[in-house]
């Protein structure tokens, strides 16, 4: 049905063509006026201006040329308007580089639009009664034009995208009929100005009437498109700065391409779009926007063809040879641009995108390809490092309690069974140095339980793991006057909260549960207050006591003698996330801990 669909399509604008090239030879031969050369050469000058910067409305342009071209048919009549019209916007699409069928359809579509617009209204004149003063007539005549006109053009085009596979919404065709029907009422009302003026008999007028009358036209045009070209690129640079902001916010997360909504299609300007990623192991879809309907995996043969050729391709129509590049969407993507994300002259994943339009990429679009797989390219990198860091210091956390298990437990366990071994060998010759052996090998046999007890607790998952930091937090501080111990705690959070990973909700609640452990050993004060703070470059963790406070240098200097010492390992802590932990304390004037971890650091992939 889709292909049926698309076939009546391309045989519509072929008809349209057709009938275009038609209608221009024919007006060809009905030329009755030849121009004067300098005013029409400077009509032709400012009908060249205004087509060639038109004013971008919805997915199309639509340029302020109606009143020049309306007034060239006024002086010399619709058979030489419609040949200049029609050569000229061919030449405009032709220096753009817009592909054969655009240079040839849009001129056939504005002419036969124009042509019949001045052939309909001279019909409805025909029939109107006579009696009608000549700035009257003048004026309905031109209403009836630039009216036909407006409508033709539209009827056109709205009749291809209705032919299309590709749904044509309500909401689309709104827009776009209120936006060309705002550029239609400013023609009439720029040729009824130029009525108004023309009926007060001034003087003659001459070539330097007509720049007069026509600059502030040109001039509104230049500067209505340039304004929209601008605010164009405004939305492209807010759209990469929010694609930026949100690879630090999301980065390494577990979901990071799906934690917001990220502006791809706004940045790119196109219909759909397709992102695989190399992980090391395999490639995996990590993000699809967009018309893509089609469930497909990247293939070998397709990584050999990157790999090959690790540049950008651009496929401006489908055929044989880059089928391959259309397969990860449907037929109704006619333009297809795909980019290797390049880290180190590694491919690690390829960007691919597509529009329905066939031959609609630019060079700015491929700019903007580069520009974003480049952003992608960095942040895959540093989230693969990141993960790569924490599997290390896992990794060294599993080593450490494997130390600790073997130069303590298993040692004790060692002595243990050699002292059991002697008592039974003297049980029977010295029963009392029997008992001895048995109760020294009782004990440590306790203290090794408790040991293996701790560690088995450790390697259990963490409170922050199982109910998060906040309810970790709370449930702590309802255990502590569970327990009896008369102080105030005041806990509260600012900001929105935002996910953070494992090892940074365990590092935070590592440096609560020993801060609050010294204020309540050592500090003897009565009221602590902890503040969780979360802001978009960074998360600050702060618990702050009115306790007796403490020497910071003295403290400094215990903790080198003693490396078990709290505030030596919440420095460590810190460091492992790169954050920056300050400690603000003075005798008899209480203590503040202050943990400052930047945002890029707070979502570090969750290990799986």
């Amino acid at each position: 049905m889709g292909l049926n669909r698309e076939a009546a399509a391309s045989k519509f604008v072929s008809a349209i063509i057709l009938a275009g090239i038609i209608i221009w030879i024919f007006s060809a031969f009905s030329i009755t006026k030849y121009p004067d050369l300098l005013i029409f050469s400077t009509l032709l000058l400012f009908l060249f201006i205004t087509e060639y910067f038109p004013i971008p409305i919805w997915k199309g342009l639509s340029a302020l040329s109606f009143p020049l071209l309306y007034t060239i048919e006024l002086l010399y009549g619709w058979g030489l308007t419609v040949v200049v019209f029609g050569a000229m916007v061919c030449l405009i699409h032709a220096l753009n580089k817009r592909p054969l069928r655009i240079v040839l359809f849009n001129p056939a579509q504005l002419l036969l639009s124009f042509f019949g617009a001045v052939h309909v209204t001279e019909l409805i004149l025909l029939s109107l009664e006579a009696g009608l003063s000549a700035f009257w007539y003048a004026e309905l005549r031109m209403i009836l034009i630039a009216g036909m006109y407006y409508i033709f053009n539209n009827l056109i085009v709205d009749a291809v995208l209705l032919i299309r596979p590709q749904t044509y919404p309500l909401k689309i065709w709104k827009t776009k009929t209120i936006s060309e029907s705002l550029v239609t009422l400013f023609s009439i009302s720029y040729i009824t100005l130029m009525f108004l003026l023309g009926s007060q008999n001034r003087g003659v007028v001459d070539v330097f009437s007509y720049i007069f009358f026509f600059s502030p036209l040109v001039a509104i045009a230049l500067i209505s498109s340039f304004i929209a070209r601008l605010h164009q690129e405004r939305n492209r640079l807010k759209a990469l700065y929010k694609i930026s902001t949100t690879f630090n916010a999301h980065l390494p997360s577990k979901d990071w391409l799906q934690q917001a909504e990220l502006p791809f299609l706004e940045f790119l300007g196109t219909d759909a779009v397709i992102l695989f990623l190399n992980d090391g192991d395999s490639w995996k879809k990590a993000y699809e926007n967009g018309v893509v309907s089609v469930e497909k995996e990247i293939c070998t043969d397709f990584i050999e063809l990157l790999e090959s050729n690790p540049s950008m391709h651009l496929f401006n129509k489908k055929n044989e040879n880059n089928a391959w590049g259309f397969s990860f969407f449907p037929d109704s993507i006619k333009s297809v641009m795909l980019a290797p994300l390049m880290a180190e002259e590694e491919i690690t994943g390829v960007l691919i995108t597509g529009r329905t339009r066939s031959h609609s990429f630019s060079a700015v679009d491929t700019q903007s390809m580069a520009t974003l797989a480049n952003q992608l390219a960095v942040a895959w990198k540093t989230k693969l490092l990141i993960s790569e860091r924490e599997k290390r210091v896992l990794l060294e956390e599993r080593n450490r309690i494997a130390r600790e298990i073997h130069d303590g437990i298993a040692q004790t366990l060692a002595g243990s069974v050699m002292q059991l071994e002697t008592a039974q060998r003297v049980f029977t010759i010295k029963p009392e140095r029997t008992k001895q052996l048995v109760a020294v090998s009782t004990e440590k046999l306790r203290g090794s339980l408790k040991e293996l007890r701790e560690s088995i607790y450790a390697l259990r998952p963490y409170p922050t793991e199982r109910i998060g930091l906040h309810q970790a937090i709370k449930a702590k501080i309802k255990s502590i006057k569970e327990e009896g111990h008369i102080i105030q705690i005041h806990f509260q959070e600012r900001g929105t909260p935002s996910r953070l990973s494992t090892m940074v909700e365990k590092v935070i609640f590592d440096i609560f549960q020993e801060s609050l452990q010294n204020v309540l050993k050592h500090a003897k004060a009565t009221k602590v207050s902890i503040l969780l703070s979360y802001s978009n470059d960074q998360v600050i963790f702060r618990i702050k006591d009115d306790g007796i406070g403490f020497s910071l240098y003295e403290s400094m200097i215990k903790a080198q003698q003693e490396p078990h010492y709290g505030i030596l390992n919440m420095n460590e802590q810190s460091d492992t996330l790169g954050a920056s932990l300050h400690i603000d304390s003075a005798k008899g004037k209480g203590t503040e801990i202050k943990l400052q971890i930047p945002q890029l650091e707070t979502k570090e992939a969750h290990i799986t």
